[in-house]
């Protein structure tokens, strides 16, 4: 299997190693590792092997339309067995980490479906394959056809500026001083167009972080009170 055999080369890949390694106050060892993928709107993925919310065994940085290495770090994380454990600010410098947070997100989590292994954001399982590294193959494909599913959407809502308006009217909404239980809507609303984060129009992504960013002080507000 190739995928084994340039085992150093892909490793090269991985910025979780010995020196920003944490060792785990839990056992490990029956984690079954999923991805969390970040994708940039300059076409940039960020992979990482997530093992629980609390450690990752993996976090690489590449090209969306670098197929070839892409569909080996797919293949590697989902077949090996990892004992190097880390946290992803500790394994990107903090500005670096905070850039990727405000990139667009999904998952691909283990399938507990007869017959599936994989449950992906495209649209469709990956199925129980007989030959395993075909997912690393799949995902490499799937991600550049979702990627230009996303920019569609992007495209469409932005079309002709007239969500600029929509996206100031959000902002001034959510920075006065609402109360949070009643501007959920609105928030669940910006949630369902987390694409926005790639749109080509920098005026569209800047709002819509900023929106985002919002929701998020009013929530951690909302917790403090309620404790």
């Amino acid at each position: 299997m190739e995928l084994f055999n340039n085992k150093s080369e892909i490793l090269n890949y991985n910025l979780v190693n010995e020196s920003n390694q944490v060792i785990p106050n839990y056992d490990l060892v029956n984690k079954e590792v999923y991805f969390e993928l970040y994708i940039s709107q300059e076409r940039t993925i960020c992979i990482i092997g997530k093992v629980d919310n609390n450690y990752i065994c993996w976090c690489s940085i590449t090209k969306l339309n670098d197929k070839e290495n892409n569909e080996k770090i797919f293949n590697y994380i989902a077949n090996i067995s990892f004992n190097i454990f880390s946290q992803e600010y500790l394994v990107m410098a903090r500005e670096r980490y905070n850039e990727i947070k405000n990139w667009y997100k999904c998952d691909i989590a283990r399938s507990n479906i007869d017959g599936m292994c994989w449950i992906t954001p495209f649209g469709h399982y990956y199925g129980d394959d007989s030959v395993k590294d075909n997912h690393g193959k799949y995902f490499a494909r799937d991600i550049l056809h979702f990627y230009e599913e996303l920019l569609e959407k992007c495209n469409f809502r932005i079309n002709e500026g007239l969500y600029i308006d929509i996206l100031n009217n959000y902002l001034y909404i959510l920075s006065k001083d609402v109360i949070y239980n009643k501007i959920k809507p609105l928030i669940s609303i910006l949630e369902c167009e987390s694409y926005l984060r790639l749109s080509p129009n920098e005026t569209v992504r800047d709002l819509y972080l900023r929106c985002v960013k919002e929701s998020s002080s009013l929530y951690n507000r909302y917790m403090d009170e309620v404790k």
